[in-house]
């Protein structure tokens, strides 16, 4: 199966599209209502009112979305030179992971689009080891947006934190333009609210909402546990096989993949505020779809070991079933 992942477009379009109907095929058949819950931000409460009475088109609209973010992510691997520009297998892991289990338009699938964006701006292209102050206020405002449909999301600036030491912006200016750019979607929500009598009832929300880890265990039956669970071992399996081998890669190379990967520390803190088993997958879809591309296809980290590796191509073949199937069950 991973030979069309090597330069059969066609046939890995219409693999992911047969992958992303499976998965989506159960709330398509019996939509859900959109919920909100105390940690939604007050962007994605504002969509409830709209499918309120449509459950199935925020379920297409999801559906959608999530393809849509997983070929611009796709595309901006390739851009950084992480994937090669052949395959489409990013697009089908981040499906997998955003997808399991799949529900309804939910504020991580939101959340997901703009940290693509915010992926975007601290991508290094060129020969430059840094990024200038206009994308580093561009990336924390996004951020800043992120949390404004996902209080959680806020969380994800432990990960810029730990970009900025990599890419050493450190000083006053860059710290600076760092907090501008992470406030400037909040002045303008206080702006708003303020101006429209709304402002303490925010306020009052979102700190009890913050202050309340609600970390916890949801009863689950085995069946889907165990298929949660055996993607989150496949995830850090990829993420620890990766982060040994960036040494082997150019110094670029290594700078835009941590920039990936990092998105995973701030995906393991806002655990804080959702449920410890199952794990929500759809907080680590952007680094398994880079982290689990090279997991599936070593070959294109090491040229040199893909010879030894091709007798045991089919195990790979079957951990990608495994990961479709999982994520089915889950």
């Amino acid at each position: 199966m991973l030979k069309l992942f090597k330069n059969n477009m066609a046939m890995q379009a219409l693999l992911i599209l047969a992958v992303l109907l499976l998965l989506w095929l159960r709330p398509l058949i019996a939509p859900p209502a959109m919920v909100t819950a105390p940690t939604d931000g007050i962007l994605y409460t504002l969509l409830l009112p709209l499918f309120a009475n449509a459950p199935r088109a925020a379920v297409i609209i999801a559906m959608i979305l999530v393809l849509i973010e997983g070929v611009l992510l796709n595309i901006l691997l390739s851009d950084m030179g992480l994937v090669p520009q052949t395959t489409l297998l990013p697009t089908l892991l981040y499906i997998v992971f955003l997808s399991a289990p799949a529900t309804t338009l939910t504020p991580m699938i939101l959340v997901s689009a703009a940290l693509i964006a915010c992926t975007w701006q601290l991508s290094l292209k060129g020969t430059l080891l840094t990024i200038s102050t206009s994308r580093i206020c561009s990336a924390t405002a996004i951020i800043g947006l992120c949390s404004l449909f996902y209080l959680p999301a806020l969380a994800i600036i432990v990960s810029y934190l730990l970009v900025a030491i990599s890419y050493r912006l450190y000083n006053w200016r860059d710290i600076t333009t760092m907090l501008l750019g992470f406030l400037a979607p909040y002045v303008l929500l206080v702006t708003i609210l303020y101006l429209t009598d709304g402002l303490a009832g925010w306020w009052s929300t979102t700190s009890a909402s913050l202050g309340d880890i609600t970390m916890h265990i949801m009863p689950t039956a085995w069946l889907p546990l165990t298929a949660n669970i055996v993607l989150v071992l496949l995830f850090v399996a990829s993420i620890f096989s990766l982060w040994f081998r960036l040494g082997e890669h150019p110094v670029m190379w290594q700078k835009n993949a941590s920039t990936v990967m990092l998105i995973s520390v701030g995906a393991i803190v806002m655990l804080l505020y959702s449920r410890l088993l199952p794990v929500d997958l759809a907080f680590f879809a952007i680094p398994f779809a880079l982290c689990g591309t090279h997991m599936l296809m070593p070959s294109i980290s090491r040229p040199t070991a893909s010879h030894s590796r091709k007798q045991r191509l089919w195990v790979y073949d079957l951990l990608l079933v495994l990961i479709i199937a999982a994520a089915f069950l889950c």
